[in-house]
This record gives C-alpha cells, sequence and structure tokens, in this order.
C-alpha cells in the first residue's frame, strides 16, 4: 500500500507512538479508530483536531489486548461503525521497567510477555479476518526485539517474539495480498521513557545511548511512511539502523566485546559517582 489510508485502526492510541500515529492518518484523510486500556476521550479530540476534514469519523474503544474475547469483539464493532480496516496499527504495550534479571518479579515479567506479546497475538487474530488484499498489519515491537540489552529481559524477550510472530505472519498473509511490517524503533520520547529513564541501572542507559533517542514526531512520521511504502522492518534513526548493521555482520564474539565494554564503562562511571 503506498497510499495512505481510508480506514485505520489503531491500538495504544491514546498516548504516545498510538496517538501520533493516529493524528498522522487523520492528518492525511482516514477515519480513525483507537483502542486503548486507558481512557480515550481526550485522545479522541486530539485526533478530531488533526483531521483534514470534519467529515472524517474518529471512533473510541477501551480494550485490554490481553482479553482475546474482548479484543475480537472491540474490532467487530469497528468494523460496523467504521468500516473494514486499511491499515490496523498496533502500538499498544508495555516496557518501562529496566532491572537485572535477578531483580526483575516473575509477576512483572510475565506482565510485559502478556501485554506485548500475547496482545500482539490477539490484535493479529482479531484484525486479520476484516482486512482484505491491500491492507497492512504493523506490529510495533522494538530495537531491542533484534538488539539486545542489559535490564530488558522482559522487555527483549516479548519483544523477539513480536518479531517472529510478524515474519510467520508476513508469509502466511502474502497469499492474500495483505502486507505485514514489524516497526523496531529505539527509544523514543515518550513519558513511559522518560519514567524508566529515571530508575534504570547505569548498564542500561550507556548501551540504549549507542543506539540512539528519537523525537516523537519525526519517529512516527518515519514509521507510518515506510510502512505505507510496504517495508517488512522498519527501523527508525539512523544510529539504531547501524547498531542493527553490526547485529547482523559483526561475529558473535565481537559484538561480546562490545556489550561487555559499554557495561564496564558505565559500572566504572557510576562507582567514581558521574553520571
Amino acid at each position: 500500500m503506498e497510499s495512505s489510508p481510508d480506514i485505520a485502526y489503531v491500538t495504544g492510541g491514546a498516548s504516545g507512538i498510538g496517538l501520533r500515529v493516529a493524528e498522522i492518518f487523520a492528518e492525511r484523510g482516514a477515519d480513525v479508530a483507537i483502542f486503548d486500556l486507558a481512557p480515550c476521550a481526550g485522545a479522541a479530540q486530539t485526533i478530531e483536531r488533526a483531521r483534514a476534514s470534519t467529515r472524517q469519523r474518529v471512533h473510541t474503544y477501551g480494550l485490554d489486548v490481553t482479553d482475546p474475547v474482548a479484543t475480537a469483539e472491540a474490532f467487530r464493532d469497528a468494523r460496523a461503525r467504521t468500516g473494514r480496516p486499511d491499515v490496523v496499527f498496533h502500538a499498544a504495550g508495555i516496557g518501562g521497567f529496566s532491572r537485572r534479571f535477578d531483580e526483575f518479579p516473575y509477576e512483572r515479567f510475565e506482565r510485559i510477555i502478556r501485554v506485548n506479546l500475547l496482545g500482539s497475538r490477539n490484535v493479529a487474530a482479531a484484525a486479520l479476518p476484516l482486512m482484505e488484499s491491500g491492507g497492512t498489519l504493523a506490529l510495533v515491537a522494538s530495537l531491542a526485539g533484534l538488539v539486545t540489552a542489559f535490564g530488558q529481559s522482559g522487555y527483549a524477550a516479548s519483544k523477539h517474539g513480536v518479531v517472529g510472530l510478524a515474519g510467520v505472519l508476513r508469509i502466511e498473509c502474502a497469499p492474500r495480498g495483505i502486507g505485514v511490517c514489524v516497526i523496531c524503533p529505539p527509544e523514543i520520547d515518550t513519558a513511559m521513557a522518560r519514567a524508566d529513564a529515571v530508575t534504570r541501572p547505569a548498564e542500561t542507559a550507556a548501551m540504549k545511548l549507542f543506539a540512539g533517542s528519537l523525537a516523537l514526531d519525526p519517529a512516527c512520521r518515519y514509521m507510518v511512511d515506510a510502512m505505507l511504502r510496504g517495508r517488512f522492518l522498519v527501523i527508525p534513526g539512523r544510529r539504531a539502523r547501524i547498531a542493527w548493521a553490526l547485529q547482523r555482520w559483526l561475529p558473535r564474539v565481537a559484538l561480546n566485546r562490545i556489550a561487555d565494554r559499554i557495561v564496564a564503562k558505565a559500572r566504572h562511571r557510576a562507582r567514581a559517582g558521574n553520571p
């Protein structure tokens, strides 16, 4: 799909990446349905202000994507009210908790897997029966789904799973003419990222610095444009793409040395009292 969609569904649409992407679709003339666990009224007003025309519809749904039955019902309701989606952009997810594995509670680990990985499964299962040839399903993973980092065991495990799921769906959906895209950004300046930055280990901060951080609006515009051009793997940010290139082409022993060196330097600075 190269042109902008007529109808877009966006999960996680009440804040962060999801809200900004929903605004971009509205700017480009789409009817938009947003789904989020958080209240959506304020987000709907934001999206309505971004519309190219007051004739465009904006519908909102409260949704916990970990519930497969509720997800399917919400998407069917959106189909009845708004129409079949040309694009489903799945941005709902959680992170914001960076800790060493031995300090990572099981309950938090499980919750991250349920929201990020099983939530992606549930959205795909609800969306694909509604979609027709020419449509696109986009799953937001993370650079952490391609390149591992200190302190992110739960998050990296969930996002690696999303990348794997997207790869399978791409193969299976191709005969139907439905495109699948997986988006793997580095850290983006959102409220969740800023909250995590306050408590994350120094080693995590150093590894994130290596891949860079992006402002919300240009990152989201890059995601949307690349997705609509039919890209499968979308990595916003030059430094993030370099990190992925190193992961692909350097021998594992070299990658391990780079990671260990970054961690060792971060620990040394932390012990010396330097930021």
